[in-house]
C-alpha cells in the first residue's frame, strides 16, 4: 500500500493532513526546522516508514508532528533574537495583526 505522506510536498500539507492547528506566522519562519524535528522524532519513536492509512499510526504521527511544532512556539534566545515580533512577555505568541509599529504605540 502506497503511504500518503511520500504525495506530501510542503509543510501546510503536512499539518493539514494530520489536522494540526498552527499560526502561519511561525509556520512561515520555521518550516524546515519543524519538519525536520518531526523527521527526527519519527526515527525516534520508530515510525518514520510507518503508514499513517492505519488509524492508531495516523495518530501517533499527528502528535509527533503536533510535538514538533510546539517545540517551535517557546521562545529561545536566538529565536528572541532574530524574531522579536513573535514573542513577548515569558514567551506568549503575538501574532501580527496585533503589533503595533513604535509610532502607532506612543
Amino acid at each position: 500500500m502506497k503511504n500518503p505522506l511520500m504525495e506530501l510536498t510542503d509543510a501546510e500539507d503536512f499539518f493539514a493532513y494530520f489536522d494540526v492547528p498552527h499560526h502561519p506566522e511561525i509556520l512561515n519562519v520555521s518550516r524546515m526546522h519543524i519538519l525536520k524535528q518531526f523527521q527526527v522524532y519519527l526515527k525516534e519513536e520508530g515510525c518514520l516508514h510507518d503508514n499513517p492509512t492505519d488509524p492508531e499510526v495516523w495518530k501517533k504521527q499527528r502528535e509527533l508532528l503536533f510535538r514538533a511544532y510546539r517545540d517551535f512556539l517557546q521562545p529561545t534566545p536566538l529565536r528572541q533574537k532574530f524574531f522579536p515580533e513573535f514573542y513577548r512577555r515569558n514567551g506568549e505568541f503575538v501574532p501580527f495583526h496585533i503589533i503595533s509599529r513604535k509610532e502607532e504605540a506612543t
